[in-house]
Order: structure tokens, then sequence, then C-alpha cells
């Protein structure tokens, strides 16, 4: 026995056939890296305030946060993103 299906059919079939979309993932830190709260206490901790931008490096490991130091001046600090130690921090 042959089945015959017409070519009209099969197209419409296709064409309202259910699509998988796979979305890209949400790139999130790694499970051991400090949240931006923490990275911000341990900041306060050492004297620093006025947190004006935190950007999150995940390639290249990094916290950068800008903020005054104890004296009131303008820095840019950049933490390590798993241990919190600061690596650099640059005096505007």
């Amino acid at each position: 026995m042959k089945l015959f299906v017409p070519s009209g059919f099969l197209v419409l079939t296709l064409a309202i056939a259910p699509v998988v979309c796979i979305a890209d993932p949400v790139h999130t830190a790694p499970t051991n890296a400090l949240t931006v709260q923490q990275a911000l206490r341990m900041l306060q901790d050492q004297g620093y305030y006025d947190f004006k931008k935190i950007k999150l490096e995940q390639d290249e490991d990094e916290i950068e946060v800008e903020a005054r130091n104890k004296i009131g001046h303008k820095v840019e600090i950049e933490l390590d993103l798993y241990t919190g130690q600061v690596l650099t921090i640059e005096h505007d």
C-alpha cells in the first residue's frame, strides 16, 4: 500500500511545526567568585566609599570599582574576582 501525501501538506506541516530555540546562556560569575556586595563590603572595611562604577570583568577575573579613598580622592580599584585582593589602585 502506497501512502500519498500532497507536497503542499508537507510544506504546511513544516511551516507550522514548533521550532526549538536555544537561547544564549546568561553569563554568571562562577560559584566561587565574589559577589558585588561582598567586594564592596571588603572595600568599605578598607575605608573606601562613594562607589560610582562597578564593573565585573569575568574574562580578566577582576572587579573594577570607582570610589573615593579614606582622604576623599577618586580612585579606580581592581580586585581579584575570587580572593578580593586589591590588584591595582589608580588615582584620578
